[in-house]
Order: C-alpha cells, then structure tokens, then sequence
C-alpha cells in the first residue's frame, strides 16, 4: 500500500499544479504590467502546454515514469497541438463578438484547464466500476499467476491461460453457459470475428460479461484479399489483443513449429489467416458461423436478423464489421463501375483472371503498389497513376537490438506501424488526446496520416517494374468499345490521356454509416454523425445508447491506429470498461 500511495503523489501534484496553472497566469498577467518579461513568460507558457497537457492527462493517464523520454517528447507535441486548438476555440468567440481581452480569454482557458486537471480520466478505475485489465508483464512459463486482490470472480480479475495448453481452448474463465440474460436477451452481441470482434470477445470473456459473437473467423481477410499478398506491419504489430498470455502471432509460428524470423520477415496472409482461425479456436470457441443480416432497435436493446431468419435481442451491440462496407470509388468512375470495366481492389482475390489486360490502378500507397506488383507478375500490363510527386517505400524496421541512442530514437520515432514519422508515433500512442482533437483535424489526420507509402519489402518487387504516373489527377473515365479511356491532370496543368482494359481503384476506405445496410434505416438516422461517421464516447459508445462501433469505423474518433490490427488492445480495453460498467442486462 505505501508503494501504491508514493506512485499516486506525482500523479495528484501534477494535477493540482495543471489546475491552479491557469490561475497563477492570469493573477500575474492581471498583477505586472504589459511587456513585462515575467508576464509573457509565465502566460506564454500556459497558453502554449497546461490546457493541452490537461487534456492528455484527462484522456490518458498513464504514468510518467512509464514512458521514455521521446515518448514523453510525442505527448507534449500532442500537448502543444491540443493547447493551440483550446486557444483558438476560447478567442473566436470573444473576437467576433467584439469583447476580446487577454483576461477573458485566461479565465475561459484557467476554468477549462482545471476541469480537464481534476475530472478521473475515462479509463480510470472508479468506485463499483469493473477494473479494466491492467497492463501486466506475463509470468515465466511453469509458473502460477498471483491472485488478484478481492478473488478472482471480479469483473476485473486476470486469468491467464495455463502453459503447455496448445492443444485445448484455454477459454476457462468465459461465461458461457448462460449466455441470455434477463427476458431472454443476450447482453452483448458482437458482429463481425475479424481482429477487433474476436479482441473485443476475449476482453469481454475476460471481464464476465456474457455475450454471442457471429461471422466467420477472419472472412473479410478471406473474401476480400489477394492470394499471394504479405502485410504491411511488422509481426509484432499483427498480434491480436487479448488479457491472456500465449496467443501473439510469435506464439502460433512457435506451435507451428517455426523458429523465431523477427520483424524483418514480412507475414504471408495464408499464415495469417491460420493465426487467426487458431487464435479464434483457442480463445473464441463459442464463435457462431452465422451472418447477421439486419440490426433495429426493440425493446430497450436491439433485435438482430439472422440468416437463418430466426430474431435474437440483445442489450448492447458491437459492430466490428470491417472496412469493406466503406470501400470507397471516386465518383469519376462510376460510369465505368456500373460498366463492369472499374472496381475496388477489395473485390478480388484471384488476379489472374487480368492476365494480358491493360490494367490502370489508382493510388499510391501499399494497396496500389502491391496489388500492381501482383497483377504485373500475373501477367497483366499494369499503369499505376498516383497524385503524389513520388512514390514512398518505408524504411525497414529495427534489426532487434532493444536499444537504439536518444538521439536516433527522436529524429526516427518507433512505433507499431513504421519509423521516421513523429506524428505517426504520435498518433499510435494517443488514441484517447485525438479523439478530442476538432472533427475536421482528425479527419486531415485519418487521411494523411500515415502518408501514402508502400512497405520495405516491397521496393525490390514494386520499384521500376511497371509504368508509374506520378502527379496526375483522374479526371474522367469514359466507357468506350469494353475500354476505358481515362482523362487525367498533370500537376503542371497538362492533360494526360490514357487507355485501360479495367481500372482498380486502390484508393482505400472512408467510414460513411449511410452505406452500412446491416442497419436498419431508422437506426442509421438515429446516430449523430460527422462527414458520415459516427459520433462516439470514449468507450466506443455511439449516440444510439448501447451500439458500440470498433476498427475502421471508430478511426475518424480515435486516429489512425485504428485503421491497423495493432488497434485492438486499445478499443477492446475501453469497450470492454464502458460495456461492464454499464451493465444494461
């Protein structure tokens, strides 16, 4: 107990000293008189980090002493990027409505800072609220995990899975004999089993919260993927989240038998789909293979359709439907589209049907580049047309060594999905302080953020195989004789004209609820959007109370990490926190 209360004093003064900041500065800026050095100082310098640092502190409060320092370093540039936006949302009013001074403006800032100092954090534990799963070193293997304080049948009580193991599901703790809570609905219903609904499933199971998981394990990944394709981010960013030690995907190659290769070698999908239906086997045995084919609100919850036609209700719901839904297609195509002559690369899997085909592909991230290296080497005759100057390869990520100097660590931040980006970094460690970044800021981040870029190991595939069309803007695209003729914009103000066989629009997702049809129309109007997302609390909570949306759908909320595998330990512990606290069987 002593050592808990000396690890909580820092904590409390920094709140303390957060809330009285912004008062200190307007007693001294109310006290000297203008220009005087102190004045501008001590002003300047809560103007510049206390509301922002406040924020953080609010939205992740995680130890000091648990971070390095360029960690550190990334906060207090999300500090600083939080603390300009507050100060601009405290002047525009003041300014347009003509009673702009310096005083007003310090007290609106002081109150908020304050607030946002002394208010618990949103993933802070509280009195009766289920402990969220903390964050815990695993134990050496042939030995006994402690206990938990106040037994291990809390919602928040750790169970780890026993080792040697690997051949039975380890799922013991899981509530699962008596799924239907009161009235016969089911607490929690989650739809989807890729990465973030069998995540959100463990931590649920974790947490004693009964619930029903329907889909296929990994089908999107399946369905909506090309043969021969490898990821993107490393292995130890692929692992799926969950409470129990032994499920990383070094663990699966481990009971495979393969021997350790580190994060230089790219993951075939073929093997990560493996990972994946031995991940759900193992921990989500309870997976019910059935698609759900429609959601509306009944009852005080939510009535789901199955495929089989049979009706099942339930208190909450979580969408984790994966990004297909949101496959996005510039509308220059859509002529070509209802042609037949252009589509989504998310439509194919088996790329050899374009052999000998002039093929346009659209973008110039990884999906564009891998997916034109695949067609090139199925044979077909493939034209890449990107809007940048140039075309991105990442670096490769670290050799292993676990110590990198301070120096290169700043100028080349590590994060789980790639080197050399500070924003990037950023973003992956402060899901929580950008969800509370201005709707159009998260929305120029979730596009920019990571930068169009194609991985280390591709470059030797990729890199002067095929033509490439760099600067150019698609135009138009006119159907003509089972062709297409594009019409495309240099970024010098030229025109460009080119002629494909088919155009696959490598141009990513954007999250538009209106086309998420597994909704009923009524429910969808019933969600406070922004640009065609859903609104959500910090606990993945949309406008509809007790519809949880989780992925790519929660990005334009939670930033980019999102938008990646890495993401599910980050929404599948604050889901999980609201969905308990919550208790709504």
């Amino acid at each position: 107990m002593t050592t808990l209360r000396a690890g909580l004093r820092p904590r409390r003064a920094l709140r303390l000293g957060l809330a009285l900041s912004g008062w200190i500065a307007l007693a001294v800026a109310i006290t000297l008189p203008d220009g005087a050095f102190l004045r501008v100082l001590i002003t300047t310098a809560f103007l510049l980090l206390c509301p922002g640092l406040a924020a953080v502190r609010w939205a992740r409060p995680t130890p000091w002493r648990e971070r390095e320092w360029p960690v550190v370093l990334e906060t207090v540039l999300m500090a600083l990027v939080l603390s300009l936006c507050l100060a601009v949302l405290a002047v525009e009013p003041f300014y347009l409505s003509g009673s702009f001074t310096t005083t007003r403006v310090l007290i609106a800032l002081a109150a908020v800072t304050s607030v946002l100092a002394l208010l618990p954090g949103p993933g802070g534990i509280r009195p009766e609220e289920p402990r969220p799963v903390p964050y815990e070193a695993p134990p050496p293997p042939g030995t006994e995990p402690l206990p938990e304080a106040g037994g291990a049948d809390g919602p928040g009580a750790t169970v780890r899975a026993e080792p040697d193991t690997r051949s039975e599901p380890s799922r013991g703790h899981r509530v699962r004999e008596n799924p239907e809570g009161s009235g016969g609905r089911v607490p929690v219903a989650i739809v989807g089993a890729g990465p973030y609904g069998l995540a959100t499933a463990c931590y649920l199971g974790a947490a004693h919260v009964p619930l029903r998981i329907f889909g296929e394990a990994m089908e999107t990944w399946r369905a909506h993927m090309p043969e021969g394709m490898f990821l993107q981010t490393v292995p130890a960013a692929s692992a799926i989240a969950t409470p129990e030690f032994g499920h990383r995907f070094v663990d699966f190659r481990a009971a495979q038998g393969v021997l350790p290769e580190g994060d230089r070698h790219p993951v075939p999908l073929a093997e990560y789909l493996d990972y994946g239906r031995w991940f759900q086997k193992r921990l989500v045995p309870e997976l019910e293979p059935r698609r759900v084919r429609r959601i509306r609100t009944a009852d005080g919850g939510f009535s789901l359709l199955l495929d089989s036609d049979q009706e099942l209700l339930a208190a909450s719901v979580v969408l984790a439907t994966g990004a297909v839904p949101f496959a996005y297609v510039p509308r220059e195509l859509h002529q070509c589209t209802m042609a037949g002559l252009a589509s989504h690369t998310s439509q194919h899997t088996d790329l050899r049907r374009f052999a000998g085909q002039r093929l346009a592909v659209l973008g110039a991230g990884q999906s564009a580049l891998e997916y034109a290296t695949l067609l090139h080497e199925a044979g077909a005759h493939v034209t890449v047309i990107a809007r940048t100057a140039t075309i991105v390869f990442d670096p490769p990520p670290p050799d292993g060594a676990s110590y990198r100097p301070h120096h290169p660590r700043l100028l080349d931040p590590h994060s789980p999905l790639g080197r050399g980006r500070p924003l990037l970094a950023a973003c992956c460690h402060g899901g929580a302080a950008c969800r509370l970044l201005p709707a159009p800021v998260r929305m120029q981040l979730l596009r920019t953020v990571p930068r169009p870029s194609g991985a280390w190991w591709l470059k030797e595939r990729a890199d002067g195989r095929f033509p490439v069309l760099l600067g150019c803007t698609l135009l138009a695209a006119v159907p003509r004789d089972e062709t297409v003729c594009l019409q495309l914009v240099t970024e010098h103000g030229g025109s460009e004209t080119l002629v494909a066989d088919h155009v696959l629009a490598a141009t990513g997702y954007r999250v538009n609820m209106h086309r998420l049809e597994l909704l009923e129309p009524g429910l969808r109007q019933a969600l406070r959007m922004f640009a065609g997302a859903p609104v959500l609390s910090s606990g993945f909570e949309s406008s509809v109370p007790g519809l949880y949306f989780t992925g790519l759908a929660a990005a334009p909320t939670f930033g980019p990490l999102l938008m990646f595998v890495t993401g599910t330990d980050f929404a599948a512990r604050r889901l999980t926190v609201d969905v308990a606290a919550r208790k709504r069987w």
